[in-house]
């Protein structure tokens, strides 16, 4: 008898403990999906456009079709800020840039969080001898963010 008192105390216990912290109906997830922070917490990424792969420090990146990153060495990723060095070149800058890739800085910023992964929305790239009218156009670029 004792051995039977003891087995109902500790399942009673058990009980008490295990679902005594529970709401009815289970644990409720509200909101929107947090926004990483700029320390890493999620990997940050980069996507050239619907369907195409997500980079990380991608040596090659072209931007809406008419800007392209070639030889892109990055100093910086993952934080709310990537920079690189490289060169840029696309038929925005013809006939000023003769064709030729130019050496080139680029910035990257505007973390945008979604599904467990950041992506950057924002590119600027300056660069020497980009004729004066077409500065303006690689001051503020946006980057593809998919959709969640």
């Amino acid at each position: 008898m004792p051995r039977t008192a003891a087995g109902v105390l500790v399942a009673l216990l058990a009980a008490l403990l295990l679902g005594g912290c529970a709401e009815p109906g289970g644990i409720e997830v509200s909101g929107p999906a947090p926004t990483p922070a700029a320390t890493g917490e999620f990997p940050v990424g980069i996507s050239e456009g619907p369907g195409r792969p997500v980079l990380r420090r991608p040596a090659v990146l072209e931007i809406d079709g008419a800007v392209r990153l070639t030889r892109l060495r990055w100093e910086s990723w993952g934080g709310p800020v990537a920079e690189a060095v490289g060169q840029v070149s696309g038929a925005w800058c013809a006939p000023g840039c003769r064709g030729e890739p130019l050496r080139a800085r680029v910035r990257l910023g505007g973390l945008v969080g979604q599904d467990h992964r950041a992506y950057y929305s924002r590119a600027s790239v300056t660069a020497d001898g980009v004729p004066a009218r077409h500065r303006a156009g690689l001051s503020d670029l946006r980057l593809f963010v998919p959709k969640r």
